[in-house]
């Protein structure tokens, strides 16, 4: 990272501090996404479904493995020096958190999802909606997953910030708005 990496280490420490940061990160985007999935379509007994058990708790801690996961996956893809630039303040890494969470929604949604019904023997998704009649149940799920995955990406970009950059450090306002 740069100088504004709260390690005083060697690379590895960095690396490892980044890695530690994004799974907390993930653990946290998760917790805020999975209660806005919950919260507006019941959906944590359809995410317990994929293995097998579906209840609220078993949905919650797939939801939370899955994201903690995919924290880590930030790194993998982010903690390079062409997103260097971005990683050194507290808007780049809310950027890098939406794009992430952005690409998350596609392939999740688009082929681990569909893939998972299909191992699990299911001709379709049974899809919760909000409490609206008509044939708008499908696009308010929709934009349901896209908020729920917007929401991961900007609070993982904001802890990773927190983690890592000495000015990115949360006070009782959770973004300092002349760090972007």
């Amino acid at each position: 990272m740069s100088q504004s990496d709260r390690s005083d280490g060697s690379d590895a420490d960095a690396t490892g501090r980044r890695w530690g940061a994004c799974a907390a990160a993930g653990l946290i985007a998760g917790a805020v996404m999975g209660v806005v999935l919950h919260g507006a379509l019941g959906l944590m007994p359809t995410i317990g479904a994929l293995i097998g058990v579906e209840t609220v708790l078993a949905g919650w801690l797939v939801h939370l493995f899955n994201s903690t996961l995919f924290g880590g996956l930030f790194v993998a893809v982010f903690d390079r020096p062409f997103f260097a630039d971005l990683r050194e303040d507290v808007g780049g890494c809310v950027s890098l958190g939406v794009i992430h969470s952005a690409l998350l929604g596609v392939i999740t949604g688009g082929l681990l999802l569909p893939a998972a019904i299909a191992i699990a023997g299911a001709t379709s998704l049974p899809v919760p909606t909000l409490p609206v009649p008509g044939l708008t149940a499908g696009f308010e799920f929709g934009v349901v997953i896209a908020v729920a995955h917007l929401t991961y990406g900007v609070v993982l970009g904001r802890a990773f910030a927190a983690f890592t950059l000495v000015e990115g450090a949360v006070g009782w306002l959770p973004i300092d708005p002349a760090n972007r």
